[in-house]
């Protein structure tokens, strides 16, 4: 697990881009959770971090593609793959992100 903020640096549904050991993660907390997934989208290669979230969805800022982010799934075309997420742990006030994805990213 690698330390990546401050729990209460992060805003509700802000997202925000963290550099995991070379790897692009956007990281969206929700209430007493912290969300993270790969920060580019499978559809265009936007950074997510740009985007907008709303209802559990971040909104990819090229062409509106939407993903779940408790699992990463397409809520929206014109993206068809999901996005990889990564395990969060919240210690000591810490964010904690494993750099491994749940499945590679397809431009990677």
């Amino acid at each position: 697990m690698i330390d990546v903020a401050a729990f209460s640096d992060l805003e509700d549904e802000t997202p925000v881009r963290v550099d995991v050991k070379g790897i692009p993660v956007c990281l969206v907390r929700m209430n007493d959770v912290v969300h993270a997934l790969h920060d580019v989208c499978t559809h265009a290669q936007a950074s997510l971090a740009d985007g907008v979230v709303y209802d559990g969805v971040i909104e990819c800022p090229r062409h509106g593609a939407q993903f779940r982010l408790t699992d990463g799934a397409v809520m929206a075309p014109p993206a068809s793959q999901p996005a990889p997420l990564f395990p969060v742990e919240i210690r000591d006030g810490r964010v904690l992100v494993d750099p491994v994805p749940s499945y590679p990213h397809p431009f990677h």
